[in-house]
């Protein structure tokens, strides 16, 4: 999991202790690390259940490498917030575009299907740990909902631009593609994968 990248957008701001000017090759290792083990244990503990020893121990690390890095166990959650939020804002820029050929575009759009799950596969478990650890701290819950929503709109402005028109309610279309590419909608396939001529009769018929 690329564990550095910020998203300026996000409402609650992790905290990232820097020892030195520059992290270097080995900091941001022990950083990749810490934070894998957060979102691993959390998702199988639950929020309350994964503690700061038990991290640093599946991590490979020591609590003051813990520390040197993270103030807190919250801190390590929200930085991976931020980064999937802004990893899930990169995967939609790239949705193709309507002015495309059209056999271009269907072979664009189906290239993103795989680009949208391969990050699902990195950060599928973050997503999990992020709803657990919202039962239990309600400033978590509801910036991630606003950072949901937000996600959500910025994805109906690219399907409004793959569709040619826009929609009466991007955000609900946002809300619809993360649905179907969760395996909930009708256009999932028999793998509970999307198809990508289903996601494109949707944006067209809504």
């Amino acid at each position: 999991m690329a564990a550095l990248h910020k998203d300026e957008s996000f409402e609650i701001r992790p905290t990232l202790r820097q020892p030195a000017p520059e992290l270097g090759t080995r900091a941001r290792r022990t950083i990749d690390l810490i934070l894998q083990a957060t979102g691993e244990l959390i998702m199988a503990r639950g929020y309350g259940g994964a503690r700061i020893d038990d991290i640093v121990q599946a991590a490979g690390v020591s609590r003051a490498s813990f520390y040197t890095y993270f103030p807190s166990k919250r801190d390590a959650l929200l930085m991976l917030g931020a980064d999937a939020s802004a990893a899930f804002d990169r995967v939609v820029d790239t949705l193709p575009r309507r002015n495309v050929d059209p056999e271009e575009r269907a072979a664009s759009l189906a290239a993103w299907v795989h680009e949208y799950f391969a990050f699902m596969d990195e950060y599928g478990t973050f997503i999990v740990a992020w709803s657990q650890a919202a039962h239990e701290d309600e400033e978590l819950r509801e910036a991630g909902m606003r950072r949901h929503l937000a996600s959500c709109r910025r994805a109906g402005r690219a399907l409004e631009a793959l569709r040619g028109r826009p929609f009466a309610d991007r955000t609900q279309i946002g809300l619809l593609l993360r649905a179907c590419s969760s395996g909930h909608g009708r256009t999932a396939t028999s793998t509970g994968r999307p198809s990508t001529v289903g996601i494109w009769r949707g944006t067209q018929r809504s």
